[in-house]
């Protein structure tokens, strides 16, 4: 049984899909743009066709993620939300008008998706995730069905805090969607409650990200492969991540995602790139053996500055065991002039990544599938 991880090409953003051997899926962020232009000709990789391939169907026929995970309310992790995701009860989904579109069983959101000040792409998000909280502050007993079940990442101030959609720093995830995740487990590093109010006064939606690492484990329990994902996080975030946490075996990591698409940010202020931070050393210090890190961005060149970041991608080079092990999105796989996304698969060896054509839709898993409204 193997596991994929893949990192779409959408330039200076981020969309991954995580699909498990049991087939549960996972998609983090939202950049999918038309891949064709008005002639007809491709001129990007097709993300939306690729995630119809590999998702799954309900008992109704509408494709669905198990649990898609909005970051922070950002244009280039939420682009193509709107017309490629279902919003509404699964019920009322309309097979002409909604063909193609989505269904997401569970949805987390940072409290700063909730509040009006968001990119436009992210309006639609917030609308759908404030459709689901509806659903429990209506009624006290409502603990979520698929295509409804909601959970805001991180306490908010302006509400009172509900565990029925709601976790907090430090909660090891192992439900998602109604089901038990038994070979994956979710631990949510950020973001805190005074970024979360602070970001109020910024207006800095990169302090809210959510920071997860995902934990890839086999039909026996055993982890094989960690990864660690962190949105648009900055180094003071980071900071506050390793100032609270208690088990560093949370911060380990076989494969990194670079925050902010590989921005020196991560490494301390744009302006200061004359010092690196303990807070990024201590993060990077955590790779295990063969570690590999994925930048989501354009193609790096030398006059680049943030982001990408020319100066970024050679540090993250320096804390690697094996230089190669840096791929960026943009330029890792190149079909026909398309760059093609990062894939890795995962098994009781391990991770490897795959270096031939991925074929969309190769996993012949399948389990049963929800209803619609349950």
């Amino acid at each position: 049984m193997e596991h994929t991880i893949k990192y779409y090409p959408v330039d200076n953003g981020d969309c991954t899909l995580i699909k498990l051997g049991n087939g549960k899926t996972v998609i983090i962020d939202c950049q999918i743009t038309d891949a064709y232009d008005k002639d007809g000709k491709q001129i990007s990789y097709d993300v939306k066709k690729d995630l119809l391939a590999e998702l799954n169907r309900d008992s109704q026929g509408h494709p669905y993620v198990d649990l898609f995970v909005s970051t922070h309310p950002h244009d280039d992790h939420c682009i193509g939300f709107k017309d490629n995701f279902y919003h509404g009860n699964p019920n009322e989904y309309d097979n002409t008008s909604d063909k193609g579109k989505i269904i997401i069983g569970e949805l987390w959101i940072t409290p700063r998706g909730m509040g009006n000040n968001v990119a436009t792409s992210a309006e639609s998000i917030r609308c759908e995730a404030k459709r689901r909280r509806l659903l429990y502050d209506e009624n006290q007993s409502y603990c979520g069905t698929y295509g409804n079940y909601l959970r805001i990442i991180g306490y908010d101030n302006q509400k009172n805090f509900d565990s029925r959609y709601a976790y907090v720093p430090g909660t090891n995830v192992k439900f998602v969607n109604g089901s038990f995740l038994s070979l994956l487990e979710i631990f949510i590093h950020a973001p805190f409650k005074e970024d979360v109010t602070d970001c109020r006064e910024t207006d800095d939606k990169n302090t809210t990200s959510i920071v997860t690492q995902f934990k890839f484990k086999t039909e026996d329990d055993r982890v094989v492969c960690r990864v660690l994902m962190g949105g648009d996080a900055e180094h003071d975030i980071w900071q506050h991540i390793l100032d609270n946490n208690v088990d560093d075996a949370n911060l380990q990591w076989n494969i990194f995602l670079a925050p902010h698409h590989c921005s020196w940010t991560f490494f301390n202020d744009s302006d200061n790139k004359q010092e690196i931070l303990k807070s990024a050393k201590d993060i990077l210090c955590n790779g295990l053996n063969n570690g590999c890190i994925i930048a989501s961005s354009k193609a790096i060149h030398s006059y680049d500055s943030n982001p990408p970041c020319a100066e970024a991608k050679k540090m993250y080079i320096r804390f690697l065991d094996d230089k190669d092990n840096f791929y960026n999105t943009a330029t890792d796989k190149i079909i026909n002039g398309i760059a093609q996304p990062i894939v890795f698969k995962i098994n009781d060896r391990g991770k490897r990544k795959i270096t031939g054509t991925a074929i969309a839709g190769e996993s012949s898993i399948s389990r049963p599938a929800p209803r619609a409204g349950m």
